[in-house]
């Protein structure tokens, strides 16, 4: 059998398949482009201090401050398995503890697959949406995309 490969009988491919197959899952695992998660101070009114922790169960980004019309983003790779961010929120209007604001199933809920944006208003913790309109010319021959921001409320602030 000249030029023709074999895969060793002992092995009888299972080995070969069992790399290919890890190799392909680890691909799939992990988002190779990243994700982002933004944080931004759109509060008003007497008090306009946001203060937050944010983790995950492998970091710790710590506490931060932002004022009014500032943002703070963090990009990380995301994981189907186990990427959960959490945060904590203080503001002068109250607080929100322990909120998910970033998981690989929130992507499609975040309405961009590559980041989700939180945003401190007076009311509360609002989760910035993006819808995609297609727009084209009269006559039909082009088209382009248009995002168009929703702000979902989250949680209000509670006074605990």
């Amino acid at each position: 059998m000249a030029g023709k490969t074999r895969i060793p009988e002992t092995l009888d491919g299972r080995f070969t398949i069992i790399i290919f197959m890890a190799m392909t899952m680890m691909t799939m695992v992990t988002h190779g482009q990243g994700f982002k998660l933004e944080v931004k101070n759109e509060l008003t009114g007497r008090y306009r201090r946001l203060v937050y922790q944010c983790w995950s169960k492998d970091d710790d980004l710590g506490w931060r401050m932002n004022w009014p019309g500032q943002v703070k983003d963090w990009s990380f790779s995301m994981s189907v398995f186990s990427t959960y961010f959490y945060c904590n929120f203080r503001t002068g209007y109250g607080r929100a503890d322990k909120q998910l604001v970033a998981a690989w199933d929130m992507k499609e809920e975040c309405g961009d697959r590559q980041k989700c944006t939180w945003v401190a208003k007076k009311e509360g913790l609002f989760l910035r949406r993006w819808k995609t309109r297609f727009l084209s010319n009269k006559y039909g021959t082009e088209r382009w995309p248009e995002y168009e921001q929703r702000d979902t409320l989250q949680r209000h602030w509670s006074q605990q």
